[in-house]
């Protein structure tokens, strides 16, 4: 019985839990509390430096203007330069890459800009670039987000964009989602959807992606954000590998991970949580795949018949 107490304590949260959380990023920008943690600090003059030489990774400096702001976070493995501007397009764009060996590597580029369509409603439009198949150049002559976009980007990008705005799911509690072309050198190579939650703007530390988001290989953990019921947020992971995949979650108000296993594969998955002891049978996810996420239901295996609906969709940042 309490076992089954503590369960609906988690599926019925209090009106507290009714908003979607994500992973905690930290300030990377010199002066700010823990940036003693980054390797990588975005300095007062708008340059990105290595934390314990001070050396330029560029020899210009990011635009420091009255209209836009730039800020460097660290986001699970990664570092994220962000650029607000906060003209009438209201643009933000961000820079992702890793800094391993004391390397950089590039990962992606997004972009977001907002038009006013005909009725006078705000909508966004952008693009993003990945790494493609060249050795990445990072040009010195330049802002290093201006390298990042000319290596990754090229110069198509400006000439193919175009109002892609989806019609959110508000069953999900989606605020906007947001078709984006896809570039690969330069090139387009198709295009990706992207959930945001909680926010009327593209927050990329708010974002889910939908379809097409070139997850990491099996076996390697995907984060995802999902949500059962109404009001029960979750993060979790998975590591895909068939029907020996594993992973686990844990819910906004608790800090207890709840592992399980189970077949996990392009079609769907359907695998089993476990009590905290990791042998007692909890309830099971059963769902299949909807984009590059999952949709289904959560079936108590107390005893209950209790069933609620489910989704998750993964974080490609983190």
């Amino acid at each position: 019985m309490k076992t089954l107490f503590f369960i609906l304590a988690i599926l019925l949260p209090s009106i507290s839990c009714a908003k979607p959380f994500f992973p905690k990023h930290g300030s990377c920008t010199d002066g700010q509390e823990k940036s003693e943690n980054c390797e990588i600090l975005l300095n007062e003059n708008g340059f990105l430096v290595e934390a314990s030489t001070g050396s330029k990774f560029s020899e210009v400096s990011e635009n420091m203007g009255a209209m836009s702001s730039n800020w460097l976070y660290k986001y699970g493995e990664k570092y994220v330069l962000e650029h607000l501007d906060f003209s009438s397009s209201k643009s933000r764009s961000w820079v992702v890459f890793s800094y391993v060996d004391k390397k950089i590597s590039l990962d992606r580029v997004y972009s977001f800009s907002q038009v006013i369509s005909p009725a006078s409603i705000p909508a966004w439009y952008g693009y993003e670039c990945r790494v493609g198949e060249k050795s990445q150049i990072i040009s010195k002559s330049q802002t290093f987000s201006d390298a990042a976009i000319s290596s990754l980007c090229g110069d198509a990008v400006q000439d193919n964009l175009e109002l892609k705005k989806e019609t959110p799911d508000s069953s999900m509690g989606v605020d906007i989602a947001i078709k984006v072309p896809v570039y690969k050198a330069g090139k387009i190579d198709g295009s990706a959807t992207y959930l945001f939650f909680d926010s009327n703007k593209p927050d990329i530390f708010q974002m889910a992606c939908y379809s097409n988001c070139e997850l990491k290989s099996d076996g390697v953990a995907i984060a995802y954000i999902g949500r059962v019921a109404e009001k029960a947020w979750f993060i979790g992971d998975i590591k895909k590998n068939s029907c020996s995949s594993k992973g686990g979650y844990k819910y906004k108000p608790s800090s207890e991970r709840i592992v399980f296993e189970g077949c996990v594969d392009a079609a769907g998955l359907n695998v089993t949580e476990y009590a905290e002891d990791g042998k007692k049978q909890r309830a099971l996810f059963v769902g299949k795949a909807d984009g590059d996420g999952y949709k289904g239901d959560w079936v108590s295996k107390a005893g209950d018949n209790k069933k609620y609906s489910f989704f998750m969709f993964p974080l490609t940042v983190y």
